[in-house]
Order: C-alpha cells, then sequence, then structure tokens
C-alpha cells in the first residue's frame, strides 16, 4: 500500500491482501470515486442493498487520508455540542449524537459481520484543560454533553501522564487498524461480486440527461444512474472551493516501554490541539500523538513540526522507540459540520466532504445517508448535514476568513513568489518556487543533483503551489490540492496535474 507523501504511516505495515476484481460489466446503478473508509463502506453497504456499484481509485485503497489517520472513532466531533447547538439548534445536535451512536455500532456490527480482525476497541476520551484559562470552554463542553445526554463525568486523574487542570472522562469511542478495517470490507465486497477498479485515472466525465458516463484512463467507458465523489473533497471548480479549508496534522508512533493503567484517548484545548490515543497491536502497546495542525501550503518548516511534536512527546511519556511519523489532510467546512449528501444542482450525484478531524465517523456516517438518498429516502440526518444546506450565522465568518486567505494566495504568490539569484542556490533533496526568466518555476532538486521544474500555478484554480520538506509534495494553500515532485496529482480538487517545463524554451 502507497501513500500520498513519502513518510510512512503506522498503518502501512500491514499485508494487504490481493484485492484485484475481474469484472466485465460497463454498466453500473453506482459509481463511488475514492476507496477511503468512505467510499469502501459505502461500496459494501450498497451492495447489501443490492445496489450494483463500481468502486474506482486512481491509486490504491486507503492511499489518502484513511492510510494516514489516526483512527479515532469519537462520538463528538472538532465541532463541540455547545458549539453545534448555538449554530444549529438542540433539536439538530441531538439528531446528530443520535446518528452518532448508530455509526459507532454500525462500524462494530461491520466488523463483527464480515469477520475483520482490526484491532478494535471500544474506550474512554479524556478531553482536559491544559491551563485556568481553558477551563471555562471545557466547563461549556461537560454542560452541552449533560444537556443531550452524552455519557460525561468530571475526573480527578487521567490514564495517560500529562498534567491538567481540569478533566471529564467521555464514554464510549471505539478505535482500530484503519487500513485492516478497509481491507476487510474490501474482501468480502469483492468475494460477493463487488467490482473495484484501481490505478486508473478518469479521463473524462459527463452527467447528461441524468446518466453518468466516465472514461477511464484504460480507455473503457462506464455508465451509471449515480455517481458518489468519496474524495475527500469534490473535484474541480464548486462552490465547496469556498466552504472547505484545507489543514494537515502531523503524527508520530512511540512503542511503550510498558503497557499503559487502562486504554483510552485524550486531547488538551489548545488551539491547535494535542491529540493522542493507546494502541494494542500484537504483542506490543504504542502511543499515536498527533497535534501541530495548520491549513496546507502555509507552512514553509514543515519538518519542524515532527521535530516539535517528538519534543513535546518526550516532555510527558516514557517509550522505547519512535516507530512512524507522517503527516495528513483533512477538510474543515465552514459551519463546523461535513456535507453529506446530494451535490447541489445534481440530483444524481452525491459528496462527503468536510469531516475536519472526525473522518472515521463521518466517513463511516455517510453510508447512513447516501444509500438512503439513493432509494429515494429523505431523513433528518440527510436534512441536517444536506451540501445544498445554507447557515448564515455558522458560515459566513468562516467563509470570509477562509476567503480573504484564499484571494492572499491568488494576489501575493503572484506578485511576491520567493527569488533566487540562481537555481544552484535550491539544495539536494529540496524544493522551492523561484521566479527565472519571467517564469514562475516549481523546481526540485532530486538526491542525485538532477532538477525538475514544473509550472507552479495549480490547475485547479490558479493558485501558487509550496513546497512541504517533510512529504516531497507541492501543495496548493488555497483549496489542497497536492502534487508529486513529478507534477503527479495527488490530492484533489484538481483534476490534472503541474505540467513540466522546459527551461531551455
Amino acid at each position: 500500500m502507497t501513500r500520498d507523501g513519502i513518510n510512512r504511516s503506522f498503518w502501512q505495515s500491514a499485508e494487504s491482501p490481493n484485492l484485484s476484481s475481474d469484472f466485465i460489466d460497463l454498466a453500473f446503478d453506482t459509481i463511488i470515486v475514492g476507496a477511503g473508509i468512505t467510499g469502501v463502506t459505502l461500496a459494501k453497504e450498497l451492495q447489501n442493498r443490492g445496489i450494483k456499484c463500481l468502486l474506482l481509485d486512481k491509486e490504491n485503497p486507503g492511499f489518502g487520508t484513511t492510510g494516514g489517520t489516526t483512527a479515532h472513532i469519537n462520538n463528538f466531533y472538532d465541532a463541540s455540542y455547545n458549539e453545534i447547538i448555538d449554530n444549529f439548534g438542540e433539536t439538530a445536535a441531538q439528531q446528530l449524537l443520535i446518528s452518532t451512536f448508530d455509526t459507532v455500532d454500525y462500524i462494530r456490527n461491520n466488523i463483527v459481520r464480515n469477520r475483520i480482525d482490526c484491532d478494535f476497541s471500544i474506550c474512554d476520551f479524556f478531553l482536559f484543560s491544559a491551563e485556568e484559562g481553558q477551563n471555562g470552554q471545557l466547563d461549556q463542553i461537560y454542560a452541552a454533553h449533560q444537556q443531550l445526554g452524552l455519557k460525561t463525568s468530571w475526573i480527578n486523574s487521567i490514564p495517560f501522564s500529562v498534567p491538567f487542570k481540569k478533566a471529564i472522562r467521555i464514554e464510549g469511542q471505539g478505535q482500530f487498524h484503519p487500513i485492516k478495517y478497509i481491507d476487510g470490507l474490501l474482501s468480502t465486497y469483492i468475494n460477493e461480486g463487488g467490482a473495484l477498479l484501481t490505478d486508473q485515472i478518469i479521463e473524462e466525465y459527463d452527467n447528461d440527461n441524468n446518466r453518468i458516463t466516465i472514461k477511464t484512463s484504460d480507455k473503457r467507458i462506464f455508465t451509471a444512474k449515480n455517481l458518489v465523489w468519496a474524495t475527500h473533497t469534490p473535484p474541480g471548480k464548486n462552490r465547496f472551493n469556498f466552504l472547505l479549508a484545507p489543514y494537515r496534522s502531523y503524527v508520530v508512533v512511540l512503542k511503550l516501554s510498558e503497557g499503559a493503567s487502562e486504554a483510552g484517548q485524550a486531547a488538551d484545548l489548545y488551539d491547535p490541539y494535542h491529540y493522542f490515543r493507546y494502541h494494542q497491536a500484537e504483542d506490543a502497546q504504542y502511543l499515536i500523538v498527533g497535534g501541530f495542525d495548520h491549513k496546507t501550503g502555509d507552512e514553509k518548516d514543515t519538518e519542524k513540526h515532527f521535530d516539535d511534536l517528538k519534543q513535546w512527546a518526550d516532555e510527558h511519556f516514557d517509550y522505547d522507540e519512535l516507530v512512524a511519523q507522517w503527516s495528513s489532510q483533512y477538510y474543515v467546512s465552514a459551519d463546523g459540520l461535513p456535507y453529506i449528501g446530494r451535490m447541489p444542482n445534481e440530483s444524481n450525484v452525491y459528496i462527503a466532504t468536510g469531516y475536519g478531524g472526525n473522518g472515521m465517523t463521518f466517513g463511516s456516517m455517510a453510508s447512513l445517508i447516501i444509500p438512503d438518498l439513493i432509494e429515494g429516502m429523505e431523513t433528518p440526518l440527510s436534512e441536517l448535514l444536506s451540501p445544498a444546506r445554507v447557515k448564515p450565522i455558522a458560515s459566513v465568518k468562516s467563509v470570509v476568513s477562509e476567503g480573504l486567505g484564499v484571494v492572499k494566495h491568488f494576489v501575493m504568490d503572484k506578485l511576491s513568489p520567493e527569488t533566487v539569484k540562481a537555481l544552484n542556490d535550491i539544495p539536494k533533496d529540496g524544493g522551492k518556487v523561484v521566479r527565472l526568466e519571467g517564469k514562475t518555476v516549481a523546481a526540485y532538486r532530486n538526491k542525485e543533483g538532477t532538477l525538475f521544474c514544473l509550472n507552479s500555478v495549480c490547475p485547479h484554480m490558479g493558485c501558487t503551489v509550496a513546497w512541504n520538506p517533510s512529504e516531497h509534495t507541492w501543495d496548493c494553500p488555497c483549496h489542497g490540492s497536492r502534487f508529486d515532485v513529478s507534477g503527479n496529482m495527488l490530492n484533489g480538487p484538481a483534476t490534472t496535474g503541474l505540467s513540466k517545463i522546459d527551461l531551455d524554451n
């Protein structure tokens, strides 16, 4: 299994089975693009309902964020329930909580039904204030949990060696090995006749008279009644370019010398916050620590965030060795809740995006929403998370704030790209955006000294990409598209890669 960066995640050590699928069909009820947690879970659920699917990915299953998650399955979210009550009302918050309980049960039932060995366990989450100034926020979160009936209690100790001022225990969290989980679902899906197509790019796409037609890079033409973009963000130019903000988070995994007193997950209330959990795998116990999140493309020294994370872990934990480190991308919505359901103005196209840091839960929840919509059933949950919703109070400030950031990159990157006197300033195994002979160039020099030059303008909407030294990728700070050093697209919403530049012409 490969991922969208040079750093290997802890989950890539799992041996994925041969998941190739032989099929000759070209017509399907539904085509799902993206074989991460959303696409794989949805494909299996639709198959369970007798809906014929094609699951398609330009890489391998788990290539994107699913292969880089910390695999929390939480019954609360980055947008706290007190914020959800303020923005959407108590009834909506209660509906979301009930659906979250259903989602955790749904994941557990999938594991049991399909006999998936994926290190699944149930534990509690310990949320705490690290400073006196965070106590008020924790009080509000606790009060909202009591109001909605989420089992939460004040406690005097936590199973982590991190100091705190006040802490609460939130019951009923889940965790697992995400790649083992989706591989298990895929194995059953394929054994029961499901169609999976990997390493194929969509070269042409058309939605004419509610009939989907796609042409893949192997020149096959597939048709379907419906299409689902399970690609973390819908590709191309659409309203969600302005309703979503891309972020990166950093993770280290530490092998512990001694087992913990109890399983658990935890986080402080800094912004950005530190989050961590124990993970039992075979005969060893690990600590997964994440944090130092930032807007994609806005940090030049991304390697520093790994150093900061390791320094923070060194201050609080005893461990034998560092076994993995990586970063991963997620999208934050304008109002704190994801967009799951029909694409506005396209009744047969569905999306699931804006999960924030809660992708395992919301990615699974999509299978409680989209299949019902395909079968013609609207539910209170689908209405709450509808991509067509408009929540001015919750959304406008966020959209304006993120929009100003995008405008900054549209304008300033054009006027003030990083300039260098010569391409010789670029070190081996490093990259820079440079102005050279009137051209703005994304230049990378490999370990052997060979220079690779690309058009630095993102083909999505014209922003200038930024070099990510920790992953060796070119990242767009506007909408989160990412490209490798050869210009190949790793993540959308761009639909094509960065073009190569011949400096001699």
